[in-house]
């Protein structure tokens, strides 16, 4: 199931962001201060980074979104929390999603909940974020990766979100 998910999403992107490279070039999009684009869906509505991690966590997993040229790539992820008011994922430097990431930090992430109601669609950009209290945090709450590394693995990257729409059902929120 997660591999028909994840061809369908990467079907999707593809076309997309082709769609979405083309309108922009031709309306002259620019890209905003927050990461967003004229192109992305102004927000009605606010969600708090509390209730979007919570959201993501009931998904188990969701899929996030990179490009690599100009193929888009899709995996799931599961690794996220609220640090003093901003949410953070986690990965690792070796990984081809970090490599990607730093080219360009501009993702989307798909998400359905288990209990099988809400898509949430997910526009932001991660940027490196690392402070000790980020790394504490974050191998704090997942216990199972500070006994595979070390807690000072320099692997480790810790990306903060910026920017986030999220659109669910009819509503487009901003996460703040």
């Amino acid at each position: 199931m997660f591999l028909m998910m994840a061809v369908a999403l990467t079907t999707c992107l593809l076309s997309c962001s082709q769609k979405e490279a083309q309108q922009e070039k031709a309306q002259g999009v620019q890209e905003q201060a927050d990461g967003t684009t004229s192109a992305t869906p102004k927000a009605n509505a606010a969600m708090s980074p509390e209730d979007f991690v919570a959201y993501l966590e009931s998904c188990g997993h969701y899929f996030l979104a990179t490009m690599d040229g100009d193929q888009p790539r899709v995996r799931p992820f599961s690794f996220c929390d609220v640090i003093n008011g901003e949410v953070y994922f986690m990965t690792r430097k070796h990984k081809d999603v970090y490599k990607q990431l730093v080219k360009n930090p501009k993702v989307q992430i798909a998400a359905f909940p288990k209990e099988g109601r809400g898509w949430m669609r997910i526009t932001c950009k991660l940027v490196e974020a690392e402070t000790p209290e980020v790394r504490t945090h974050f191998l704090d709450k997942y216990p199972n990766m500070k006994k595979a590394h070390p807690i000072d693995d320099p692997d480790y990257a810790f990306m903060k979100l910026v920017g986030i729409t999220a659109v669910l059902g009819d509503k487009v929120y901003s996460v703040k």
